[in-house]
């Protein structure tokens, strides 16, 4: 995402879109500034390795003015005849910034539907504007994922790899170690809530027996 710059010293609130509640995590809406940035998030899962660094390039160019423009908003607000008319300054500056980069940003993400979309980079219409998107090498190499073993004959699937499967029979083996299984945590649980539901019984039916009475606002609660 890019940092926007706001002033805590700013006379008037952020723009609407950064207060809107048209929409929400639930509830998509172009009218809200935080949809502009989530949006891109989302979409640069589909090929992180590859959308991000766009991503970055943009939000790093977006920032660098941001920093610049701050300058700009305290030298306008020290021109003023108050600190009052300083603040309200602020905020004009620093919100007429944050809704002009808002903007980009949307725009900025449809450039990336368009560049990446269809499993492609497209660059443009020409013959060779348009490249697929590759699959690293170390996943293509993958002995787990099985792409370079795949044959007619099969395998159809990969190896496990031995680092994991090592971990695996680690895991195996200190359990057996241990001596406990999933079926004895089974019984021990099933004792256990016996155990406990037939104290409960008796301390209630001892509570009755004797009449014993707690102060007002108090009652009692299932173990």
């Amino acid at each position: 995402t890019a940092y926007l710059p706001f002033f805590a010293a700013a006379g008037a609130p952020a723009p609407e879109s950064f207060c809107s509640h048209e929409g929400y995590m639930a509830k998509f809406s172009p009218k809200v500034a935080w949809w502009a940035f989530n949006l891109i998030n989302q979409y640069t899962d589909i090929n992180f390795q590859l959308i991000n660094a766009d991503v970055r390039e943009k939000a790093k160019g977006i920032e660098a003015e941001g920093e610049e423009h701050v300058k700009e908003c305290f030298k306008r607000a020290d021109a003023e005849h108050s600190q009052e008319q300083g603040n309200r300054e602020l905020a004009r500056c620093g919100n007429g910034f944050a809704l002009k980069k808002t903007a980009e940003w949307w725009d900025f993400a449809y450039s990336l539907f368009a560049k990446y979309g269809r499993y492609a980079i497209t660059h443009n219409e020409s013959g060779n504007g348009m490249r697929l998107q590759a699959y690293p090498a170390w996943w293509l190499q993958s002995a787990e994922v099985g792409f370079t073993l795949w044959s007619a004959a099969g395998p159809g699937r990969g190896k496990p790899d031995p680092a994991t499967s090592t971990r695996v029979m680690l895991d195996e083996e200190s359990s057996r170690r241990v001596g406990v299984s999933p079926l004895t945590l089974l019984v021990v649980s099933a004792v256990v809530g016996s155990v406990g539901f037939q104290l409960g019984r008796t301390t209630g039916a001892q509570r009755e027996e004797l009449d014993v009475r707690e102060p007002a606002g108090y009652v009692y609660l299932g173990a």
